[in-house]
């Protein structure tokens, strides 16, 4: 029975043979050749060459094929291209704007006509609205204020991100990454942290080892990640990568690590990617004095290479244990943050961060990972809004869910990895269908009600109570209520006497929104604020309805 993962596998491949049967004429354009193929803005396409001569190394950064696009208002990329098979070369290319554009390849081989030298022409037709990255762009830019992120077009960026380390292996296989990214795109997610390393066959290479020699088993893995990031485009998530993290990258030195990332920012650079390097690069774990400096130069190394100088970062340690090294780096663009887990970061730190004088902007990417347990500490959903809602109203602009079991891609509870130290060992699929990973969907949901990048923390703007404030100057606020007893009397402050504002209570557990039937007026002691519904967190929106000033 042929299945529709079949189908589509079947299409990409026909489509894949037409393309390198057009290549072999001379001066071929995108898959056609002597004519214009129809592109849209921010969508990757793929030019195949064929060269003349086989390469004893095509992984060698030495080969230097690439080519030079010009485009309309002066645009100029540089784009490198990678071997993908006996003597076929690509070069994958993300169009930044509609118009017509020119290319010219070179090689570092001049002599061989099928890569030196070739040009050609692509009509690149506006963008679609298929998804929010087809759309706007997936190269993250940082905003002109530095608070937040933003699609390559300057639109706001919300980062809702999920965990999933282990991808692409074969603990997250195609037809398990798949089904995650369907279900956290129906959700509202916008990201997928990884930094897959290991092999996708139980006798293939894993990544270190697959870009070592050019094997028929290292082309067949990289072949297959491919789906990976081409169903991530197509969905619209935007993959957030990296490799191994802290110690497993001691043994491998600088310059193995930059062939590595030069082929692949060859052969993924035009998907909607980011980078954070590695998971816990300043760990204190191995040999970190080492580690360090490897890895600062690697990520200016990443950022010089990438020819759509897309906003970037690199994955630390707790807040409470890294030292910070990369943040003062000219190649690190915004801050991931790791609040840790089984524990309440005081927000204060966040605040601290977000009020420093050269400031950047700040994601919680890993905290609390939902099913974790420790003393005292279950990690439940509750637990996991109260870090999401806590980080994003004390100044970040994204936040990363995590869950047990789902993380590590545990496909069998008798092989668990090092997930018992957290808690009771779950699955990938258990973990996946915890409540606080749906939830997310309500956070998002909740911000974009409002203009939440003009949102700015409002600390102690309600004294003496667990309320966090978020703030438009006095347009438009977001109050979010901890658990517990609902605060009696309580007032936000510095509200001038006769403001009024429309209020809504929004439930972060189900997304439903109650609207306060009397708009609420401040006097001279402030804005009174309604009771909370009960004792759980609750979040509380208001708009003004006085006349603008």
């Amino acid at each position: 029975m042929t299945t529709h993962r079949d189908e589509r596998l079947f299409v990409l491949s026909i489509l894949a043979w037409i393309s390198v049967l057009a290549v072999s004429a001379p001066d071929s354009v995108a898959g056609t050749a002597g004519s214009v193929r129809p592109l849209h803005q921010w969508q990757p396409c793929e030019l195949v060459f064929q060269a003349a001569a086989d390469c004893a190394d095509p992984f060698d950064p030495a080969v230097d094929f690439h080519a030079v696009f010009t485009g309309p208002q002066g645009a100029r990329l540089t784009i490198p291209g990678f071997w993908d098979g006996d003597r076929t070369w690509k070069i994958r290319f993300t169009p930044t704007a509609a118009g017509t554009w020119e290319y010219r390849t070179s090689s570092a081989n001049r002599t061989d006509r099928g890569l030196h030298d070739r040009q050609g022409r692509l009509a690149v037709q506006p963008p679609t609205n298929e998804t929010l990255l087809r759309r706007h762009g997936g190269f993250l830019r940082v905003s002109d204020n530095r608070r937040y992120l933003t699609y390559s077009d300057g639109t706001p960026f919300f980062w809702l991100g999920d965990t999933w380390w282990q991808c692409p292996s074969a603990y997250v296989p195609l037809a398990q990454f798949e089904r995650l990214i369907d279900l956290r795109a129906k959700q509202g997610y916008t990201v997928f942290q990884a930094h897959g390393h290991r092999a996708l066959r139980a006798d293939g290479p894993n990544v270190f080892e697959a870009i070592a020699t050019a094997t028929p088993q290292a082309l067949a893995y990289w072949r297959e990640v491919d789906q990976y990031f081409a169903y991530a485009e197509e969905k619209g998530l935007l993959g957030v990568m990296g490799f191994a993290g802290h110690a497993l990258l001691d043994p491998i030195g600088l310059q193995d690590l930059k062939r590595l990332w030069r082929y692949y920012l060859a052969r993924y650079g035009a998907y909607p990617i980011t980078f954070l390097i590695t998971q816990e690069y300043n760990a204190n774990i191995g040999k970190l004095q080492q580690r360090l400096p490897k890895l600062l130069a690697l990520g200016q190394f990443i950022h010089d290479v990438d020819p759509y100088r897309r906003a970037m970062s690199v994955h630390p340690w707790t807040i409470a244990r890294e030292q910070r090294e990369a943040w003062n780096e000219p190649w690190h663009d915004f801050i991931m943050l790791q609040a840790g887990h089984r524990v309440f970061t005081n927000v204060k730190r966040y605040g601290e961060f977000y009020a420093a004088a050269t400031f950047k902007p700040m994601i919680e990417s890993e905290g609390n990972y939902e099913g974790f347990v420790g003393k005292d500490f279950p990690v439940d959903a509750a637990a996991v809004r109260r870090t999401a809602y806590s980080a994003i109203q004390a100044g970040c602009c994204g936040f990363t869910y995590g869950a047990q079991g789902l993380y590590a891609g545990v496909q069998d509870k008798a092989e668990p990895f090092n997930t018992p130290r957290w808690g009771p060992v779950l699955t990938w699929e258990e973990g996946l269908m915890l409540p606080g990973g749906a939830q997310m969907q309500h956070l998002r949901a909740c911000y974009e009600s409002l203009a939440w990048w003009r949102l700015e923390p409002c600390p102690d703007a309600v004294p003496g109570t667990r309320v966090l404030v978020k703030a438009e100057g006095q347009r438009a606020l977001l109050l979010y209520f901890l658990a517990g007893d609902p605060p009696a009397n309580a007032r936000l402050a510095r509200i001038p006497p006769g403001n009024r504002y429309h209020a809504a209570w929004f439930d972060p557990r189900n997304g439903q929104k109650t609207v306060v039937s009397e708009p609420l007026t401040a006097d001279a002691q402030g804005l009174p604020l309604p009771a909370k519904p009960d004792k759980e967190d609750w979040v509380l929106l208001l708009t003004s309805s006085s006349p603008r000033p």
